[in-house]
């Protein structure tokens, strides 16, 4: 099944949300995700908060050896 852009009137398959020729949305977006249960969501939430806290830790072992390898070349 097609259907056509409001805007430029290019022809398109029904799973697209956005004309591919001009970019205009087409559809809904909502319709396509996914309900997560409960379990999910914690199991998303609990990896989300493992990368955060990993990029943090990155960036302050960067930040205080990067700054100490900068203050120990120079001598």
């Amino acid at each position: 099944m097609m259907k056509s852009c409001p805007l430029c009137s290019t022809e398109m398959p029904e799973r697209y949300n956005y004309c591919y020729q001009c970019g205009e949305y087409v559809g809904d977006t909502g319709s396509f995700l996914q309900e997560s249960t409960p379990e999910e969501k914690q199991v998303q939430q609990r990896q989300e908060r493992v990368i955060h806290y990993g990029c943090l830790l990155i960036i302050v072992l960067w930040a205080l050896f990067g700054l100490w390898f900068c203050v120990n070349i120079n001598r």
